[in-house]
């Protein structure tokens, strides 16, 4: 079951003291398997095509906008691995995840929260704060 949704996007990144808000609104593309929920949708102004993954306590963000591709795996209170591919090849990222919230609403629509910190080797490099909420 493929359903058109309007989807919201609230991140705030905090990096070296400074923060940085982003808002998007956008139309995507729903798809549902069993409680796991797919969530696509193309950013207007970058042209970054994003897949939002979203199970009962993970989420697995995919996001790739020219020569770039991350891929980033966020479970509450777990340290995951993320790969960044750049055109100078790939970094290594760890994510750690400190709030995972998802609350499905009806069968199309719902809100998640998460909270991570995003590390490169032992260098932090920033704080994400993450609201997502689609509806069909």
């Amino acid at each position: 079951m493929q359903v058109p949704v309007e989807i919201k996007l609230k991140t705030v990144q905090t990096q070296t003291g400074e923060i940085e808000k982003f808002e998007l609104l956008e139309q995507g593309e729903l798809t549902r398997k069993g409680e796991t929920i797919y969530l696509r949708y193309t950013e207007a102004k970058a042209g970054a095509q994003t897949i939002l993954k979203i199970k009962p306590a993970e989420l697995l963000l995919t996001r790739r906008q020219g020569q770039l591709a991350l891929q980033l795996n966020l479970v509450e209170g777990q340290q995951t691995n993320a790969k960044y591919k750049t055109a100078y090849g790939i970094i290594s990222l760890v994510a750690k995840c400190t709030t995972y919230k998802y609350e499905p609403l009806t069968e199309t629509s719902g809100e998640l929260k998460v909270e991570y910190l995003l590390y490169s080797g032992e260098e932090l490099l920033g704080e994400y704060k993450l609201e997502l909420q689609f509806k069909a």
